[in-house]
């Protein structure tokens, strides 16, 4: 063989092997830019998917809040209007009867009052446990969401990683 044709055939390998090397540089870098725009957009979909469920978590939050505060029932403007209206129904009648400050008076408040809360209490309550299930529903959901997003992370991480393991490899190789 000659010299010159020996010299073209190294030059040639070489040039091969650079390409090579080059190609694989190309496609790693491909493959992990892939899987970080992948990851963004987990990122971005877990953030949005968890800045939508922040109503219902918040008001989940505030009905627990209330359910836990023994004052929050009577302070409710539902109660309040519908036991102002009555005792001043029940005080009207009594003072046109002229015994606004008689016993009859005072029992028929009391029992108005009573009755009120007996019928109205339940109401509250499960209004108040129904948002607060809607809030744990709430972030039961983001947790979900936020384990599968991270397993979607993992799994791109992963992706990009032999991505670059497979690129450095080649390289030796070629």
């Amino acid at each position: 063989m000659a010299i010159g044709t020996a010299a073209a055939m190294i030059g040639g390998s070489v040039l091969s092997a650079g390409i090579g090397a080059s190609s694989a540089r190309s496609a790693s870098r491909a493959q992990q830019q892939s899987a970080d725009a992948a990851t963004a957009e987990q990122r971005r979909q877990f953030d949005l998917t968890r800045a939508d469920q922040q109503p219902w978590l918040q008001a989940g939050t505030n009905a627990l809040s209330r359910l836990q505060d023994p004052n929050a029932f009577q302070a409710d403007p539902g109660y309040a209007f519908t036991r102002s209206e009555g005792m001043r129904g029940i005080e009207r009648s009594a003072a046109a009867r002229g015994g606004a400050t008689g016993g009859n008076a005072l029992r028929a408040l009391t029992q108005f009052n009573a009755g009120l809360a007996d019928q109205t209490y339940g109401n509250w309550w499960n209004r108040q446990a129904g948002l607060a299930g809607a809030g744990q529903a709430s972030a039961q959901s983001i947790g979900a969401f936020g384990q599968q997003t991270a397993n979607n992370i993992g799994n791109n991480l992963m992706a990009a990683g032999d991505a670059r393991a497979s690129g450095i490899a080649a390289q030796g190789n070629a």
